[in-house]
């Protein structure tokens, strides 16, 4: 079985980095938006191997997949006694387009992101200064199009309501 080894850095951009997206003075319809300090989260297994999937219906398949658990903890002391949405970022990468799908433990929600996009993990009030939860990652991506160590760059940021 062939196998491709994607380094996943998982939820550790550090805070204050230069990143293309969710600069703190970005203002959209809905308020402002900010990145958030991520840099207390742990990722279990940093470096996966992805594994080819069994074939579909077709019988042939070019997908391949790999999870981990990751270790939450975003630092929220900015934005206490506020209320907002949380969404996890997954920036598109020169590679095949990743697909990440995640349960968590109950403090954020589950969900799925696609390269290029951001889906909400949290909504609601700010009530601590740390926000942590555990999650499990699966990644899938395009096998074909993976020629080489892909590295992610999974990331926070939050929406304050006005």
């Amino acid at each position: 079985m062939k196998r491709f080894i994607l380094p996943a850095l998982l939820c550790c951009t550090p805070a204050g980095a230069s990143v293309a997206y969710a600069a703190q003075e970005d203002v959209v319809s809905s308020g402002q938006v900010f990145r958030v300090d991520d840099s207390g989260t742990v990722v279990l297994d940093p470096v996966l191997e992805m594994e080819w999937q069994p074939p579909g219906r077709s019988g042939t398949t070019s997908l391949v997949a790999a999870s981990t658990r990751v270790s939450v903890q975003l630092n929220l002391a900015a934005w206490v006694g506020r209320t907002g949405r949380i969404y996890m970022t997954l920036p598109r990468t020169p590679g095949p387009t990743v697909r990440a799908t995640w349960r968590t433990g109950g403090t954020l929600l589950p969900g799925t992101v696609i390269s290029g996009d951001r889906t909400l993990v949290y909504a609601g009030p700010v009530t601590s200064v740390a926000l942590r939860d555990l999650i499990d990652i699966a990644l899938e991506a395009d096998g074909a199009r993976l020629t080489q160590p892909e590295a992610l760059a999974f990331g926070f940021e939050i929406e304050l309501d006005q």
